[in-house]
């Protein structure tokens, strides 16, 4: 239903639309692109600024700053792309572009390259947006499919807000959370 997922396959340089048509079934496939169509248009219309350079600082610590390409690299890059690309949309130029395996740390690191951001400036600010949108935790989940333990069909009665707090008060304890205030 939401176009997010569908975006963040797209937008990574190694999947890109491709993906969708190979591997998802044919009634999800045009619902999808549309919605990803969709959301683009909102960002392509967006009258803002678009930056040329990285604002982003990686921690020295954790992440290894992005490698610019080398120059056999941008070669075989090169001769991947199509002459000049003929659309005046960039969405489209970057799916008629052959898909490509960044060699770093994933796709998020490939947008924030000047080389990506300078080419598709639009395109990067929405991969940038979905892309560094964090998983959820499967830990809500976990918990409230613990309820199906907690109510039989027979106390299918009970308040929702009642289970919600039994639920999370069951968790609390088991992890130990309630120990720090008894």
């Amino acid at each position: 239903m939401s176009p997010i997922y569908a975006t963040a396959l797209i937008l990574n340089p190694k999947r890109r639309t491709r993906y969708i048509q190979a591997n998802w079934k044919r009634e999800w496939r045009e619902p999808a692109l549309k919605s990803v169509q969709k959301l683009w248009e909102t960002y392509r219309e967006v009258k803002i600024p678009v930056p040329t350079t990285t604002p982003f600082s990686y921690d020295k610590h954790n992440q290894e700053e992005p490698k610019e390409l080398d120059s056999f690299s941008r070669i075989a890059l090169a001769l991947k792309v199509q002459a000049r690309l003929t659309s005046q949309d960039e969405y489209e130029d970057y799916n008629m572009v052959e898909s490509y395996d960044p060699d770093m740390k994933g796709a998020l690191a490939w947008w924030y390259q000047d080389t990506q951001r300078q080419r598709w400036p639009r395109l990067s600010l929405i991969a940038i947006d979905i892309i560094s949108i964090p998983a959820m935790s499967d830990e809500p989940e976990r918990v409230f499919s613990e309820a199906r333990h907690t109510v039989s069909w027979d106390k299918g009665q009970m308040v929702p807000e009642t289970m919600e707090w039994r639920e999370c008060l069951k968790h609390w304890k088991r992890s130990g959370i309630l120990d720090t205030f008894l």
